[in-house]
């Protein structure tokens, strides 16, 4: 199996790790935000795994002031490079909350580690196939033969994939030709003449089809319930203040809603978080996001969200032992 290493500055979505800033842009929070209690404010750190267009409803939430409607104060948010290096973070109690996949709280139970996740915030598989033009897959059994750019195993995308050629009697290592690329770097064969298909995120997928590339397969249509990534937190914190975690569970709540009310000040906020990317191409991506609930309309994992996400990590062998949704999802605060 080949490898390609390329590196287009789209990738910096996935591994930029400078931390993103704590300014407003002007917004005050919403009528139905409740004040503080005791009139204080708490600071909360929140660290992601990247920064990354899957975690706008953070970035919406911090920056329209919905947190300090509710009596939090997001001092930082730090890019920790990777999820578990996130989660870590959480449980060492340096951070009070994660941003990442939930697997990485699994994993984390099966070691011996206390966190729970507790909101959702990209749900839906965000993956998209896309093909040149003059490249014709009207069904998955069209991917027979086709050169296959994909991210490395064993990401979703890579996972997805093989799941997507298995279901259709399709071998993955006989049937099409795959060549693992970096994050953020799957366009770049499919563009040079050097493959026939791309599998990737967003804004990749919206930049691909800028620059001529057509959809020709859709996972959130596959998965439109799909655990991606959620906000996390140690059982620590949940015991010792609740209240917070509600505060911060609820503001969450009111961001995806947010998002779905106004996608045009969404779309204005991700653009101010990305100025490398094309401001059209990062509108059209959060657009597409919205309408294919990849941000879903409340912070609540369902159990089927969640089901979906962890019998995928079983299917590729990252579980060995099943793990059951209330032993690590903290569905109260949602509720």
């Amino acid at each position: 199996m080949k490898k390609y290493s390329f590196i287009t500055i789209f990738s910096l979505v996935f591994l930029l790790l400078s931390a993103c800033s704590s300014g407003k842009t002007g917004a005050s929070s919403s009528s139905d935000q409740d004040e503080a209690s005791n009139g204080e404010v708490e600071k909360i750190l929140v660290t992601e795994a990247f920064h990354s267009l899957l975690y706008l409803p953070l970035y919406v939430g911090n920056q329209v002031g919905i947190f300090e409607g509710n009596g939090l104060e997001i001092s930082s948010i730090r890019a920790a490079g990777t999820g578990p290096t996130a989660l870590t973070s959480v449980l060492s109690g340096e951070s009070q909350f994660s941003v990442h996949g939930p697997e990485h709280v699994g994993f984390a139970k099966e070691k011996g580690g206390h966190a729970k996740i507790i909101s959702a915030v990209a749900n839906s598989a965000p993956v998209w196939v896309l093909a040149k033009e003059d490249v014709t897959v009207n069904s998955p059994a069209d991917l027979k033969g086709k050169r296959i750019v994909v991210g490395l195993a064993p990401g979703t995308s890579h996972t997805l994939l093989t799941r997507l050629l298995q279901d259709n009697g399709l071998d993955p290592k006989k049937d099409v030709t795959i060549t693992e690329v970096q994050l953020g770097s799957e366009l770049g064969p499919v563009l040079a003449g050097e493959a026939d298909i791309a599998v990737a995120y967003q804004p990749q997928a919206d930049q691909g089809i800028a620059q001529g590339l057509k959809i020709v397969h859709d996972f959130t249509k596959d998965y439109p319930d799909y655990a991606f990534s959620t906000f996390n937190t140690s059982q620590k914190l949940i015991e010792e203040n609740p209240e917070m975690v509600g505060k911060f569970v609820k503001s969450m709540d009111q961001s995806l809603a947010f998002i779905h009310e106004n996608p045009e000040k969404a779309k204005e906020i991700a653009q101010k978080e990305f100025p490398e990317l094309d401001a059209d191409v990062v509108g059209k991506a959060v657009e597409r996001m919205i309408g294919s609930n990849v941000y879903p309309e409340s912070a609540k994992v369902s159990e089927e969200a969640f089901h979906a996400a962890f019998d995928m990590q079983k299917f590729v062998g990252n579980l060995k032992n099943d793990i059951k949704y209330d032993d690590i999802v903290s569905s109260e605060f949602a509720n």
